[in-house]
């Protein structure tokens, strides 16, 4: 209760595992090629997943595996080997969801710490301590929970308690949906989730009272499932006061620059918050930043109150951003040049953002763009090395961000 409160973030790939850390991360967590809910992440093989301990270890960083799937009888088997190779490789714990894996991995390999997944739903303390009472260290409360919920579940159970505070809603239960089995055949309890709710939809029913829904709806199709993101970055006195252990940020299909920026601004408003509790301000700044990476619009959703229609993002079921992620610092050479990895085009004169670890977000004008011979480039193409001029306090790593 007295320790500073962790920053979870997540990691689809290694080079989202470094920029995770890179940019403040206390943990990561990452998921194996098979057994968690993001099947469509790069996810790692088990000569990465130890390679990635490894690299947690010597970056002072936790690892968490998930192993969060809903499992059928044909899984169990091979799901007890992954258990005994994450016991073998000392993940500091695994991610679960269901309770016969949970009780398979307690009772086999004890010295393996177990998360209960935000999937089981435990909504009430009564349930976190019958899961703390079977050996579970710490639970993921479901994104459906009030600060209110929250504190008197903290009063009420000694297990480690888990919030998300930003990324992605689901219309369900934390992931409990099959609609995307019934219409494409890809099971959401097995990672394969195609976000069949962020489609337009035409929906009528006799049985709905008229007026139900509002003009615009009714007329038109509407994303009548689709909620906006969730975003907690104004909640944080709160939430570190409630005696939450780790704010968790979704995102394992997310891109590298989505994890630099979101990384970034809870790492600063935590450590503001902790710097001088009775001096910590929100700083509107924080807000601005999130807005430039991928989001459906924000929601504090039932955090702050009962979730409300403007919850939901009715006009479109695609995510948003108002800049694209230009390019990757790989390396300083000689302290003049930056070499950039190009994700996405930009030209000599346009005005980019270099976002960098522990340091506030540089503006700079591209006069100049070289190819790694030295010739001038007035217009990159993804997937190029360039170099750019060396800016002050940038280093490998450092994302750069270029306005739509």
């Amino acid at each position: 209760m007295n320790k500073r409160i962790e920053l979870l973030a997540p990691a689809g790939n290694f080079d989202k595992l470094k920029t995770a850390v890179l940019y403040g991360a206390d943990a990561v967590y990452l998921s194996g090629k098979d057994f968690g809910m993001r099947a469509f992440a790069g996810n790692f093989s088990d000569e990465e997943l130890i390679e990635a301990k490894n690299f947690c270890v010597t970056q002072k960083v936790k690892l968490y595996v998930t192993v969060n799937i809903i499992a059928q009888n044909n899984d169990l088997k091979n799901i007890e080997k992954h258990l005994a190779f994450l016991n073998e490789i000392k993940a500091d714990a695994v991610i679960i969801s269901d309770m016969g894996i949970m009780d398979m991995s307690i009772k086999k390999f004890p010295s393996l710490p177990v998360h209960v997944s935000t999937q089981f739903s435990a909504m009430n303390y009564n349930t976190v301590n019958f899961l703390h009472n079977m050996g579970a260290k710490r639970v993921i409360l479901p994104r459906e929970l009030s600060l209110t919920e929250i504190i008197e579940i903290r009063a009420n159970s000694k297990a480690e308690l888990e919030i998300f505070v930003h990324g992605a809603m689901c219309m369900a239960y934390s992931g409990r949906c099959m609609l995307s089995f019934h219409t494409k055949n890809r099971n959401p309890n097995k990672g394969e989730c195609n976000q069949t709710c962020r489609f337009k939809y035409d929906i009528t029913s006799e049985q709905i009272p008229e007026g139900f829904y509002i003009e615009e709806e009714s007329k038109k199709g509407t994303y009548f499932f689709n909620s906006k993101d969730l975003c907690l970055i104004e909640n944080i006195p709160e939430i570190i006061s409630s005696g939450i252990c780790s704010v968790k940020i979704e995102g394992r299909m997310k891109t590298q620059g989505y994890l630099s920026t979101v990384v970034k601004t809870y790492r600063d408003a935590i450590n503001l918050y902790y710097k001088d509790k009775k001096k910590y301000k929100y700083d509107p700044s924080w807000m601005e930043e999130l807005a430039k990476v991928s989001n459906r619009g924000y929601t504090t959703f039932r955090f702050n109150d009962m979730s409300v229609p403007a919850d939901q993002n009715y006009g479109s079921g695609k995510a948003e951003s108002t800049h694209d992620v230009a390019g990757i610092v790989k390396e300083i050479i000689d302290r003049k040049y930056l070499v950039v990895e190009v994700k996405s085009a930009f030209r000599t004169g346009d005005e980019i953002e270099i976002v960098i670890p522990e340091k506030r977000v540089l503006t700079v004008t591209l006069n100049e763009i070289k190819d790694v011979v030295g010739n001038p480039v007035k217009r990159t193409n993804p997937n190029q090395i360039v170099l750019i001029r060396h800016c002050k306090s940038v280093i490998p790593g450092s994302i750069i961000r270029i306005r739509k």
